[in-house]
């Protein structure tokens, strides 16, 4: 048996009747691919220094290889849920699209253009896939109340091509001067906004209270729906806005203090998605591993969203660096482990002893780690934005961050142990249980 804390249930992994297939099954191959981009991340941030590509190649292991991987396959997933769609992705997909990922990682540092633009369009193509997917699931569908989750996760795809198409100018030396600090800005919106923030507010207004076991506000989901719409066309428009930023003189102004307005619509969006997750969340009855990073990242993402907006209006190009850290590590990361955590009973417990004792483990020390996670990326937040420079914020700020990824991976994954000390079977990330 499992040796768990005297203020615990002393649970088993044998006890309880064995549960059936994981309605997350089929996500299980992209999530252990997304712990092996997660565990060079860390590799890389310790001894980025010496690694190709620095320590903030770390940010690309993290976008592409994390976040991509989860994104494509949770809006899948969901995707199917909201459109009662049956049937999976092919098997395929993910070999493919990390062929593309790969790619792109081995092609960025080491200067090998043809391996990065192969990649980059391998990627490209398996993700405007994905995107007509989810378009003829949702054209399909027939009475779906959710069917508009699926329209804004197919702005999040379109968002993400465009970024790549903007990574393409960039990496091929088509864009220089001031137009290639326009067009990194413009593909850093479309990617971390976009990308990874569309399908995040999409998914939030009804996953995030599920994490958390509660029940979202009457009316919250309408009101998403209503807002979500607006919110993507007005990051679409600050995207191209931000490109033109490119113009001297008085084009450039007119550009950035639009693409202001068009970030504060983003922003705006997000507020109404974002704060009655965080009052439902922190309303829940029961404390669950995942409920602190849900509230975090609920309240962190429209205040991020609206401080982008308010640099962008002023021109204050310096707090962009900040913007960008908090995205990542406050929203973002936050984000991923929250789901990590909240899936990690049902794709490693066969049984729902095994089960029981996975979630009571998370638990223990939940709201700890989530607030070293939120000091951690705070201290990165400030060291991007360069106004304590005398203290060792980013070393601090990366090792809090990597400290608590490894403690929860940890948690999720140390073996689960039968009442006579044999390794449950399934013990290790596998998808046919939960």
């Amino acid at each position: 048996m499992t040796t768990l804390p005297a203020s615990l249930p002393a649970f088993s992994a044998g006890h309880g009747r064995r549960r059936g297939a994981s309605p997350f099954g089929a996500a299980a191959p992209s999530i252990v691919l997304a712990l092996g981009y997660l565990l060079a991340l860390l590799v890389w941030l310790a001894f980025g220094d010496a690694l190709p590509g620095g320590r903030w190649f770390s940010v690309h292991l993290f976008t592409l290889g994390v976040l991509t991987n989860l994104v494509l396959t949770f809006s899948e997933h969901f995707g199917r849920t909201v459109t009662r769609t049956v049937g999976e992705r092919p098997a395929w997909w993910p070999l493919i699209t990390n062929a593309g990922i790969l790619g792109v990682l081995v092609g960025l540092p080491s200067g090998r253009r043809w391996l990065l633009v192969a990649g980059a369009t391998t990627l490209t193509v398996s993700v405007f896939v994905a995107y007509w997917r989810i378009r003829r699931m949702r054209h399909a569908a027939v009475g779906a109340r959710f069917g508009w989750i699926a329209r804004v996760y197919e702005r999040a795809h379109g968002a993400f091509i465009h970024g790549a198409i903007l990574g393409a100018l960039l990496g091929s030396g088509v864009l220089t001067g001031r137009w290639y600090g326009a067009g990194r800005i413009a593909h850093l919106h479309a990617n971390i906004l976009g990308w990874g923030g569309l399908t995040l507010l999409a998914t939030l207004v009804f996953f995030g209270p599920t994490m958390a076991r509660t029940r979202i506000e009457e009316g919250a989901d309408a009101r998403a729906a209503r807002w979500l719409r607006p919110g993507a066309t007005g990051l679409s428009a600050a995207v191209l806005l931000l490109l033109l930023t490119g113009l001297v003189g008085w084009g450039g102004t007119a550009a950035r203090l639009a693409s202001a307005a068009a970030v504060a619509v983003y922003a705006l969006a997000a507020t109404v998605v974002c704060v009655p997750v965080a009052r439902a969340v922190a309303r829940a009855p029961r404390r669950t591993a995942a409920q602190p990073l849900v509230w975090s990242v609920a309240v962190a993402f429209p205040l991020v969203a609206w401080v982008d907006a308010a640099v962008l209006a002023t021109g204050t190009w310096r707090w962009l660096d900040a913007v960008g850290a908090a995205a990542l590590t406050a929203v973002l990361a936050q984000a991923v482990i929250a789901t990590l955590v909240y899936l990690a009973p049902m794709l490693r417990g066969r049984s729902t002893g095994a089960r029981e004792v996975i979630t009571r483990r998370l638990e223990v020390g939940a709201r700890t780690r989530a607030a070293v996670l939120a000091l951690g990326a705070t201290a990165v937040t400030v060291a991007a934005a360069r106004v304590a420079v005398g203290l060792p914020l980013v070393a601090l700020g990366w090792t809090l961050l990597a400290a608590t990824v490894v403690a929860t991976l940890a948690t999720a994954l140390w073996p689960i142990r039968s009442p006579g000390g044999i390794p449950q079977p399934g013990s290790a990330v596998r998808g046919d249980g939960r």
